[in-house]
Formats: C-alpha cells, structure tokens, sequence
C-alpha cells in the first residue's frame, strides 16, 4: 500500500507540475492557478446531479464490464483489478484499491482531461466541439491496450466497449462540471472514483 501511495503521489504530482507551468507561461494573469485546473469547490446542484448521474451510469459501466470478453481482458493480468486478484482480498489490498481508485487514476486523469485538456479546448472552440475532442482522446487512451505486451487482440466490438464507455463519461463529466459545477472538476472526479472504486474489486473477484 505504501508503494502505491507513492506511485499515485508522484503521478498526481507529475500532472500538477505540468499544469502548473502551462498556467505560469500562458494564463497566470488571468485566472488563479485552482481554477486553471478546476481543484475549486463545486455547486450543491452539481454534486446532486453527479449522484443521480452515479445511478445510472455506474451499473451500466460494470454491466459492460462483465461482458466475457471485456471482462478477461479488464481483469488481465497487466491491469489493476488482476493486480489485485493475484493479491487476493485484504486490508491492505482494501487501502490499495482506495488510492489506486482515487488518486492515481481517478484524480490525476481528472486534472489532465478535465482540468486541463477540456477547458483548454471549450474555451478554444466552444462547448460542444471541445468537450467532444477531450471525451474521444479520453476514450482512446483506454484503447492502448491493445498495443501494448500482453494485451488482448483488436477486435472492433471490443473497442467499442473499451473506448465508448469511457467518452461518454468524459463528455458526461466535463459537462456536469462545466455546465453545472462552476467549472470545478469535483464532480467528475468524484464520479470517476466511484466507478473505480466498485469496478476494480467487482472485476477481480466476482
């Protein structure tokens, strides 16, 4: 566990060192650097949407994910939630799976693609443009699986479960915290955590 907090401080560290100078060359006249990045507090409303959003969208996110082929390849022995299996169930594992799910993927994703990325491009080429290029590029990413060693074979239908969910809940994210959270990405991170948190363990054990 103590490894994996290291792991995802230097991660999340990492992405605010880099955010940190694009705000110092570009836009710290502005605006401050918390709200360059979204880490500002959130509106009432849009916790109350992520909540209702978290209903729907999670148990779809999981019935995806235990789709036979999409769940061998999720739970692969090169992913977090194979990682964990061949731990097994534990305190620690629990620990792990909190920081993992939270910080170093959840937050550290959160202030790149929703922080970072999407303002960047909503404010370059308006909403429904840039929020569209930011939730393609975050569904991509999830695509290089199947290039790196040991992963699954390409297969189009797989793809699309592998890179679809994932842009739609970039899009989804970027507008509850855009359009309703005054541009604090609380309410996608708290989403993007939550989704982790359930699909890791649900992943390697069930």
């Amino acid at each position: 566990m103590a490894q994996e907090a290291l792991n995802a401080t230097l991660q999340v560290g990492v992405v605010l060192i880099v955010a940190l100078v694009l705000w110092a060359i570009f836009a710290r006249k502005r605006e401050s650097f918390p709200r360059y990045i979204g880490l500002i507090a959130p509106t009432t409303k849009a916790m109350l949407w992520t909540l209702g959003v978290a209903v729907i969208l999670i148990p779809a996110s999981l019935a995806v994910f235990m789709l036979p082929t999409v769940r061998d390849m999720a739970a692969g022995s090169n992913t977090v939630a194979g990682m964990i299996r061949e731990q097994g169930f534990s305190a620690d594992v629990i620990g792990q799976i909190v920081i993992i799910a939270l910080f170093k993927t959840a937050l550290s994703e959160e202030i790149f693609f929703r922080g970072l990325l999407a303002k960047r491009l909503i404010r370059w080429l308006g909403f429904g443009v840039g929020n569209t290029i930011q939730a393609i590029l975050f569904g991509a990413i999830h695509l290089l699986i199947f290039v790196i060693p040991g992963g699954p074979k390409f297969d189009p239908i797989l793809a699309l479960g592998i890179g679809g969910l994932p842009a739609l809940g970039g899009w989804i994210m970027a507008w509850l915290n855009e359009r309703i959270g005054n541009g604090s990405i609380a309410p996608s991170w708290f989403l993007h955590a939550a989704t982790n948190v359930l699909a890791y363990p649900v992943l390697a054990f069930a």
